[in-house]
């Protein structure tokens, strides 16, 4: 087991545990500046961040905004089927945008003119998913486009989550099955992974019990618009 990379597990499975989102976005810059190439840093991390979606779904279904949810099952996903299985990963210079995008999401809740262009961005909510799909296929970092469009929508906090954790899941069960399919099924059995596959969900379970339940909307909220603030800045940081 590599102590990098299960401290890395561990500290974005926190992220993931409030936000419904990290174990990919922060996970992937991470592992492969620290030598993995992109499909081991996958590997690693995919059932990682399913394990906790799945955990965060739990009882929450009847939370999950439907009419997102099908728009990205509809748009989004097939473009990160294609974009995986028929394009090698390069270093596409994508970050700035999405960094900029990240930031503007944040400043939503102090500046007006921000909370009327977004609206009118989300008005064509299905041509951002194809959008966000491509870039996720060849980058994995669409998920900050994920969490941008659902965070700045007028949702409870729990129903936030739990569209996050089943979009970011469904996007994350494309990715393996385009991987089995274009590799072999093996890559998943490694028990050297099963480490930090396991540690996910117990972060998960913990951070539920004595953190995410004791934050109101009010607070989840501003957490919310810092978390993309920072997020953005360590996506243009990266650039």
């Amino acid at each position: 087991m590599n102590i990098d990379i299960f401290i890395t597990i561990l500290l974005t499975s926190v992220l993931q545990s409030i936000f419904g989102t990290g174990i990919l976005l922060f996970g992937t810059p991470i592992l492969l500046m620290l030598g993995n190439n992109f499909q081991t840093t996958l590997i690693i991390l995919l059932p990682a961040s399913i394990l906790v979606n799945c955990f965060q779904l739990r009882n929450n279904f009847n939370n999950i905004d439907q009419n997102f949810y099908k728009n990205l099952t509809l748009f989004c996903l097939p473009g990160i089927f294609i974009v995986l299985f028929f394009f090698d990963s390069k270093e596409l210079n994508t970050n700035f945008i999405i960094g900029i995008l990240l930031i503007i999401v944040s400043l939503q809740s102090m500046v007006k003119t921000i909370q009327i262009g977004l609206r009118l961005v989300l008005n064509y909510e299905k041509f951002y998913l194809v959008v966000m799909g491509f870039l996720h296929g060849l980058t994995n970092l669409g998920g900050s486009l994920l969490t941008g469009a659902i965070l700045s929508k007028d949702l409870p906090k729990n129903s936030k989550r739990a569209t996050i954790a089943v979009s970011y899941c469904s996007m994350a069960f494309i990715q393996i099955c385009t991987l089995v399919t274009k590799i072999r099924l093996d890559v998943f059995l490694n028990k050297n992974y099963l480490m930090y596959w396991v540690s996910a969900p117990i972060i998960f379970v913990a951070v539920e019990k004595y953190l995410y339940y004791s934050v109101n909307e009010k607070l989840y909220r501003k957490i919310s618009n810092f978390f993309l603030f920072f997020m953005g800045l360590i996506i243009l940081l990266k650039t």
